[in-house]
């Protein structure tokens, strides 16, 4: 079975992605800037130092590595902290593949936000957006795109990942279980989202099926007013508030608020076509699943 080394495997995704590989059987290491457990390979891109041990073992790169987008205000600094940790993490661990003579694959996150927003469904040929978070992910996925000089290369565009605890699960939550959930801005903007099986298990397809390019990694597209109702309804809370206005948001969150209030549509055919089958395509049953004890 194949070696795979993750970097950002400390992260929501990272975390549970690597406890399927090894049910599945791979040999699994992961990058981190405090390497302290067995399987941890320590490195650090800001200071572009690591150490070298297991390296020579990849097969296979995951990279997962990046600031979380919606944990800060998005100031001239913060966004420079998004762009460094994502984009130069890549180019840095691109630098590392001179000591993995056995990778033969590599794949990549990026964000399903980068389409423009204009009430269309996007497929990944689509042109990318103007804004800060389109910018973002055509220059982080440029980076994900150097290692085709070394292997065959894909990435996952990844929608809000939908897991039990943490992310933004946490901060739709939050206000439902007080009793004050409601829908934010007009309530008809689209949210993509998956559940955290489904992309962790798109890696491992990726990965055992070798497929190159970007892929959307979406189960859906739900307006923000029925995915918010449908959460009040799995949690049994009430759901009757006003919406919280556009201007509300913007005022408190400045450029940060696109997350919520963007209108969002994309495709999953592509990854469908090549054979993937999602274990969550509906809404219901994936909030079910995550908040039904």
């Amino acid at each position: 079975m194949k070696t795979v080394l993750i970097a950002g495997g400390s992260g929501l995704i990272g975390k549970q992605l690597q406890k399927q590989l090894l049910i599945k059987g791979y040999k699994v290491y992961s990058l981190t800037r405090r390497a302290k457990a067995r399987g941890q390979i320590y490195w650090d891109p800001e200071k572009q130092t690591f150490e070298s041990k297991h390296l020579d073992e990849v097969n296979v790169i995951i990279n997962l590595a990046g600031a979380n987008i919606g944990e800060k205000k998005w100031t001239s600094e913060r966004k420079e902290e998004l762009r460094y940790s994502r984009i130069q993490s890549t180019n840095y661990l691109f630098l590392l593949t001179k000591y993995m003579p056995q990778l033969e694959y590599y794949v990549g996150a990026s964000g399903v936000n980068c389409y423009k927003e204009d009430g269309q469904i996007h497929a990944e040929s689509d042109a990318f957006g103007p804004d800060f978070l389109s910018q973002l992910v055509k220059d982080w996925e440029e980076a994900s795109f150097s290692f085709q000089q070394k292997c065959r290369t894909a990435v996952l565009r990844t929608a809000v990942v939908l897991t039990k605890k943490g992310g933004s699960m946490d901060k739709m939550l939050s206000p439902i279980k007080i009793g004050i959930g409601s829908a934010i801005g007009s309530g008809k903007q689209h949210l993509p989202w998956i559940h955290v099986d489904d992309i962790c298990n798109m890696y491992i397809f990726a990965i055992e099926n070798q497929l190159e390019g970007t892929f959307n990694a979406v189960a859906d597209c739900t307006p923000n007013k029925d995915f918010m109702h449908q959460l009040a309804k799995t949690v049994k809370k009430p759901f009757f508030l006003p919406a919280v206005p556009a201007f509300v948001l913007k005022w408190f969150l400045g450029e940060m608020s696109s997350l919520v209030l963007s209108d969002l549509q994309a495709s999953n055919d592509k990854i469908k076509s090549a054979g993937f089958t999602f274990k969550f395509p509906f809404l219901d049953a994936a909030l079910e699943n995550l908040l039904i004890q």
